[in-house]
């Protein structure tokens, strides 16, 4: 067993490691936003014998690495290929090959699993940090304020609303109607959401999000509108994130 103080400064010692491993993990992708350590606390642990015959319980990096650099070099690998085999997972949807015959499209979606088990409007928060992070940070810097990030539960009828020019901007407005128009029809949309959600609207569950938290929307606060959404698939046990911003 370990003392709390013990714990304390294992803890210390492993934040530490974790921002080196990120800082270097993100020099080569700036979209990853957590390292991927699989070593548990009690491994920033080392037994040594004290002479004259005793063993004492030293904070220190795991055994089998010859020293803290090479460890630190370590998570940013596993972190990096982690990454990029999430991403690769993400981008063999058949989804995501339609979305690409709607190349005019102003809607940024992103499809997220999450290891832990459903939470409710945690398991929402956790999903849109990770869908935000991956549909904006290839292209720019993001900036994101936390504790900006609202949210409200509304119906999923709601999701597929018709097209109101005199109501905020909703999801279906927000396909069809862009800015500068793109052609799209009703069939359009219905077949984009029939890709996504292939098992039915009877699982789902819609969280609408504010749009103050980041830069993201800067554009689409001049005049046409935001939009963010979380959607949660129970049969599929996946989330998709719905982001839209544009400007003239």
């Amino acid at each position: 067993m370990y003392s709390e103080q013990d714990l304390q400064y294992a803890s210390a010692l492993r934040e530490e490691i974790h921002k080196e491993a990120l800082a270097i993990a993100r020099t080569r992708y700036p979209g990853i936003q957590e390292v991927v350590d699989t070593h548990p606390i009690e491994d920033y642990f080392q037994k040594s014998w004290e002479y004259p015959g005793r063993w004492y319980t030293v904070v220190a990096i795991p055994y089998g690495y010859k020293s803290r650099a090479a460890f630190v070099e370590a998570l940013a690998e596993n972190t990096v290929e982690t990454y990029l085999k999430n991403r690769n997972e993400e981008t063999d949807e058949p989804f995501y090959k339609l979305l690409a015959q709607y190349p005019d499209s102003v809607v940024d979606y992103c499809l997220v699993r999450l290891d832990e088990p459903y939470a409710g409007a945690g398991s929402h928060f956790t999903a849109l940090l990770k869908g935000a992070v991956r549909i904006i940070a290839d292209n720019r810097q993001m900036t994101v304020d936390k504790g900006r990030m609202t949210a409200r539960k509304i119906p999923t009828a709601a999701l597929f609303a018709p097209v109101d020019t005199n109501a905020a901007l909703n999801y279906r407005t927000a396909f069809l109607r862009p800015p500068h128009g793109n052609g799209y029809q009703n069939a359009d949309f219905d077949k984009i959401n029939h890709a996504l959600f292939p098992n039915g609207t009877d699982g789902l569950e819609v969280f609408e999000w504010s749009t103050d938290w980041s830069d993201y929307f800067d554009d689409g606060r001049e005049w046409w509108g935001t939009l963010c959404l979380t959607v949660y698939d129970r049969s599929r046990d996946r989330f998709v994130v719905i982001l839209a911003s544009a400007t003239d």
